[in-house]
């Protein structure tokens, strides 16, 4: 699958400040010949007394004079052109894998940083520990990716189809993801501090020690979500009746916000079902299970 990633040539946008270089250039030049002439032109009526090789010695040296000015001036210009052109390139040359086909892929450790992935299939891909900040992964598919420990900070994921994927580990901190389906997804220890989530459908998915402060759960779908030790008191717009959805999402050992503790809201509520949840749902044994409940319980928020 890797094979098809390297046929697959990224396309660099063109870079406007180039284009305008190209045509500036001539025009500088002709401009510096022009002004080559300019001695000539200038001597004034009353050097017609000079001798002709006084006269050519003087006109040598303003136009020495002019063109040394000239040539300092060209060469810092030129340079802080050059690199500020440079510097400008190197930020806008984008690999453009829109629409791409990746899937089942093993880009594992791929650096794919800024990327444009619109639209692109990456269902059942290996992207464990890919660099994907920044990237534009927009209406992406991603259905059963496994994204474990990659780089998403800043990634744009708005309608991204996430159903299932692993993201165990990753670093989603500012990523955008409006109407995302994370439905049934692996968030362990994900970092989704600050993440966009408005309308995203987090049904069944496990955010069992995920960082999610300051993420914007507005008219999120949580229903059977696994919400297990977790502090969501800075997440933002997590209203009651999302804890009260059928099927509501599982509380155990939560921090909620103060606007979300309500008498009927219990945050510890489903303690008693999150053995079962985990040992159905990661293949270990009910004991192993209810050991890391019990364990976790043991942890009191300040």
């Amino acid at each position: 699958m890797r094979e098809r990633f390297k046929r697959w040539q990224p396309k660099i946008r063109i870079n406007k400040w180039w284009v305008m270089g190209a045509i500036a250039t001539p025009v500088f030049f002709w401009m510096v010949w022009w002004l080559w002439l300019l001695p000539n032109r200038s001597l004034q009526p009353d050097d017609g007394r000079l001798a002709p090789n006084e006269r050519a010695t003087l006109a040598h040296q303003h136009r020495e004079t002019l063109v040394s000015d000239l040539g300092t001036i060209a060469a810092v210009v030129g340079g802080v052109f050059l690199l500020l052109n440079f510097r400008t390139a190197k930020r806008n040359e984008t690999a453009d894998f829109s629409g791409a086909d990746f899937s089942g892929a093993d880009l594992n450790g791929a650096n794919l940083n800024g990327a444009d992935l619109n639209s692109a299939d990456f269902c059942e891909a290996n992207l464990s520990e890919a660099n994907l900040s920044g990237a534009d992964l927009s209406g992406a598919s991603l259905n059963g990716a496994n994204l474990s420990g990659a780089n998403l900070s800043g990634a744009s994921l708005s309608g991204a189809n996430l159903k299932c994927a692993n993201l165990n580990g990753a670093d989603l901190n500012g990523a955008e993801l409006r109407y995302a389906n994370l439905s049934g997804a692996d968030l362990r220890y994900a970092n989704l501090s600050r993440a966009g989530l408005k309308c995203a459908n987090l049904s069944g998915a496990d955010l069992n020690c995920a960082l999610i402060s300051n993420a914007n759960l507005s008219n999120a779908n949580l229903s059977g979500a696994l919400l297990f030790f977790i502090n969501s008191r800075e997440v933002l717009n997590l209203e009651p009746l999302q804890l009260k959805a059928k099927p509501s999402p599982f509380l155990c050992n939560v921090a909620l916000p103060a606007y979300s503790q309500q008498p009927n809201v219990n945050p510890n509520r489903d303690c008693d079902r999150i053995p079962q949840l985990l040992s159905a749902r990661y293949d270990i044994s009910l004991e192993e299970a209810q050991g890391i409940v019990d364990e976790a319980r043991q942890h009191r928020w300040d």
